[in-house]
């Protein structure tokens, strides 16, 4: 296993080193072809003129070295230009978005919180519609009873039942006592 996989890599390196040698004789051919058409030619002529004329070349290679920082200045704050251009369209792009989303986002949670607000209120209003028109019905058909009837279901849907949710904690006390206070009424008033 080890040796396999020794010799992948040997073989990836070998790859590797061939790519490479490729490549560097591919730039030293065009180093050449450069050189040989180019700079060869180039630097004679330079060589030939400064001989022809002297105090022309002397003040064309004066020139271009004095030249060189101010064109290379140029080229930077041209360059620091754009990009700060660039920067701050890009800058001034992610914050018009962030200001939209947040917007957005602002806008959802206030509609969000009226539409609870409206529900807790519609409930509030039904469970009171409800509850009038059961009380209307159960003092219509069953008199002064109904009163207590409509006291004990009202009880009932309101007030959670405390036996079933002391039963159902895990952490809750071993006994748990419990008053029925609403029976002990009910056979009171009769």
């Amino acid at each position: 296993m080890a040796d396999c996989k020794r010799e992948e890599s040997e073989d990836v390196q070998e790859g590797m080193v061939t790519y490479f040698e490729k490549c560097a004789e591919l730039v030293r051919q065009y180093a050449d072809v450069i050189e040989q058409r180019y700079a060869r030619p180039a630097l004679a002529l330079w060589i030939r003129s400064f001989k022809e004329k002297p105090i022309t070349m002397t003040f064309i290679a004066i020139l271009s070295v004095l030249s060189v920082l101010p064109v290379l200045s140029f080229v930077g704050v041209s360059i620091f230009v754009i990009s700060s251009i660039v920067f701050l369209a890009a800058v001034s792009a992610i914050a018009a978005c962030l200001v939209t989303e947040s917007i957005i986002v602002s806008i959802g949670i206030c509609t969000l919180c009226s539409l609870v607000l409206v529900a807790v209120l519609a409930t509030v209003f039904f469970l009171s519609v409800y509850s009038v028109l059961r009380f209307l019905l159960l003092v219509r058909s069953s008199g002064r009873s109904g009163l207590k009837e409509w006291a004990m279901e009202t009880r009932q849907h309101l007030l959670p039942v405390r036996g079933v949710e002391e039963e159902e904690r895990p952490d809750g006390p071993d006994v748990a006592t419990q008053h029925h206070i609403s029976d002990y009424a009910s056979q009171t008033d009769d």
